[in-house]
């Protein structure tokens, strides 16, 4: 596939996954949510974090949520907030403006200086999210030259996931080998070992309870795998259900703090479990 018109990128299948999401809630809820949003927005088009300070990561989730519920004017000040946005040094924080700046449809960097940008390492960070976040950035630019993705096959392929590993790591992988076409029974068949049995799906693999990050990417990586969800939906469903509070959904591990980016998790994993993919893609 060469035709960039044909091409889904993946942070286009999360708004449309977290869209149908939305649009599966009750109007009282999905007006709660949609008041959440956009109460999550500073002044300055920003989206603020759980200090209450604009952040670059939390204006991605901010951008997705909005563009799923069409929130125009949120998006207009996003835009002017991202216009004003220097190279930044933080390798999460340089990843979120070069989604935000691809999905807003603002200049992208030239194809040397993107490279460069993404792999300096200024600041550690965690792999599961290095990897989570190049992969997105480098779909959104390059995923529909498939051929750009062959050249990682091999050592998508090669790779073992270490002892101990994140679920986020395991479904990012999973995806990772969905988009090269690699085989992924032997990929599903471990992410499954993160599902609690009941609810959810854990951070670890040793871990007691789930939470909404992890049962957010995992649905995801498991529906783009094309595998079955429909032994997960219930128990799922109960969990997302238990996680809503006033707009928002909480992470699952008993923090009470709501914010953005586990409003996308909920509403990413409600729309992965939906039945129909010709509700997705209308």
């Amino acid at each position: 596939m060469n035709n960039h018109s044909e091409y889904l990128p993946i942070y286009q299948r999360f708004i449309r996954y977290v869209k149908v999401g939305l649009l599966a809630l009750d109007q009282e809820s999905r007006e709660e949510v949609i008041a959440f949003i956009e109460d999550q927005q500073q002044s300055s088009g920003g989206f603020k974090d759980r200090g209450e300070q604009e952040d670059l990561y939390y204006s991605l989730f901010g951008f997705w949520l909005a563009k799923a519920a069409g929130l125009e004017q949120q998006l207009e000040a996003l835009q002017n907030f991202i216009l004003q946005q220097e190279e930044e040094l933080n390798l999460v924080d340089r990843y979120s403006l070069m989604l935000l700046r691809r999905g807003l449809n603002l200049p992208d960097q030239g194809g040397l200086n993107f490279f460069r940008q993404l792999f300096r390492r200024d600041y550690p960070v965690n792999f599961s999210y290095q990897l989570f976040l190049f992969l997105l950035v480098f779909d959104a630019r390059y995923g529909y030259r498939r051929k750009w993705y062959r050249i990682f096959q091999s050592l998508i392929g090669l790779y073992r996931i270490p002892s101990g590993a994140p679920c986020s790591l395991v479904a990012a992988w999973l995806v990772a080998s969905s988009q090269v076409g690699l085989k992924t029974n032997r990929m599903q068949a471990r992410l499954m070992n993160y599902w609690d049995g009941e609810h959810g799906f854990k951070a670890f693999e040793n871990g007691i309870s789930s939470d909404l990050l992890s049962t957010g990417v995992a649905l995801f990586a498991l529906r783009e795998a094309e595998a079955e969800l429909r032994l997960l939906t219930p128990g799922s469903l109960d969990f997302i259900q238990a996680n809503y509070k006033k707009g928002a959904f909480l992470s699952g591990d008993g923090d009470e703090t709501r914010d953005l980016e586990y409003t996308f998790y909920g509403l990413l994993a409600l729309g992965c479990m939906l039945d129909s993919e010709e509700t997705i893609l209308n």
